[in-house]
């Protein structure tokens, strides 16, 4: 039985050229039973299966504009610069932020100052209260029977008034340096918080700058939505994966199929992968994810895709790189003991139908259902299975 596994989409086949078939082209039969196969191909491109992602690092900012990457391609080394965004609003802010750390020290020590100079002035006055505490207390302990009831009366008073004015002042102190305390506090926690604000500023300042965290390869990553590949100048979200390091030991195709052919592949299907690196050589796949949603293949095109993954049966550390182009052939139609028509063998009838010939002047009409790139598919009829596989007249193949 002959077993047919070619690549579709092959165009329409006329009229086009001699009715009359050369005596190599006659020696084979022209309707065969075999298996019928119809290939998709799908390309696409090399990458990791697992990597390190480098992303877009949280920060207040939510759009963030990419001022340098590393190149790609590139071996890295622990710690060599990978990414740098821009970082003039978190400098600007740390500029400022120092300002106003710096103003509000300055009026914590002015504040702390006016509170000593005011405490200063209350002991001064303290002290002379005291002192005319004390006199006044004297005098009003005098007996009554030395001096007159008038005198007597006016020291009373007088020893009243400077305990109250004594008092007054020590409630002035007490207050006064409540105050000053609670005045100091405020200028404390708003100088603190200023410092806080100042240690983020300076820790995103720092996350602007990424520096590799091992050693790798430097591979780009597409924009979200998009085929489109990150480059300086762009900007992102927080979080967005912007590049990758990947681990070179295991590898995977994602292809690019466009929204008419991807409703033919489902998960679990078989691949043959070449790549255009490595010509001749095959390697095994099989689709393992198929995304629900297409993307756009570039920011000024309208075409939509969907990047479908395939796992490799095997993968070859320090000769695959990411990026490699690579050639998928997936079967997504296949009959067995299918009746099938040479394809340079279909002619145009003078009908308008569509026939085989059989040999430079014998022809039989056929219904023609599907086909590849060497054979049509024909719908089964009794007159046409008696001919297949069947040796034609003339000629020898």
């Amino acid at each position: 039985m002959l077993a047919v596994a070619l690549a579709s989409g092959a165009g329409c086949v006329g009229g086009a050229g001699s009715d009359a078939l050369g005596s190599a082209a006659d020696a084979s039969p022209a309707i065969v039973r075999g298996t019928f196969e119809r290939h998709l191909l799908l390309t696409g491109s090399l990458e990791a299966v697992r990597a390190i992602e480098i992303k877009a690092p949280q920060t207040p900012v939510f759009q963030m504009r990419i001022q340098f990457m590393a190149e790609e391609g590139t071996e890295v080394r622990p710690g060599d610069p990978l990414l740098d965004f821009d970082n003039s609003f978190f400098a600007d802010q740390v500029e400022d932020l120092e300002n106003r750390i710096l103003d509000a020290e300055s009026q914590i020590v002015s504040r702390r100052a006016q509170l000593r100079s005011d405490l200063k002035q209350l002991e001064i006055e303290l002290a002379e209260r005291e002192f005319e505490y004390e006199r006044a207390k004297l005098y009003a302990a005098v007996d009554p029977e030395v001096v007159s009831r008038r005198d007597y009366d006016e020291r009373q008073f007088q020893f009243e008034k400077a305990r109250r004015e004594l008092d007054e002042v020590r409630r002035r102190i007490a207050l006064t340096r409540e105050k000053g305390r609670a005045d100091l506090e405020v200028l404390e926690i708003e100088r603190d918080k200023i410092r806080g604000d100042l240690e983020k500023a300076r820790r995103s300042l720092e996350l602007l700058s990424i520096r590799a965290p091992a050693a790798g390869l430097v591979v780009y990553k597409r924009r979200p939505r998009s085929t489109v590949k990150f480059q300086e100048g762009d900007s992102c979200w927080p979080g967005t994966t912007v590049m990758r390091l990947p681990d070179l030991s295991e590898m995977r195709v994602v292809f690019d199929v466009n929204e008419v052919d991807v409703p033919a592949l489902r998960v679990g299907q078989q691949v043959a992968v070449t790549l255009d690196a490595f010509p001749g050589r095959t390697i095994a796949g099989r689709i393992e994810e198929i995304p629900s949603m297409a993307v756009r293949r570039s920011e000024a095109s309208e075409i939509r895709i969907f990047r479908v993954a395939a796992s490799l049966a095997e993968s070859w550390p320090g000769r695959m790189r990411p990026g490699m182009s690579a050639l998928g052939r997936v079967v997504v139609e296949r009959r067995e003991n299918a009746l099938l028509a040479r394809r340079d063998r279909l002619r145009r009838g003078p009908d308008g139908t569509t026939v085989v010939v059989l040999d430079g002047r014998r022809t039989v009409p056929v219904e023609v259902l599907d086909r590849n790139e060497r054979f049509a598919l024909l719908a089964e009829r009794p007159e046409l299975a008696a001919l297949a596989g069947a040796p034609r007249q003339g000629g020898a193949s």
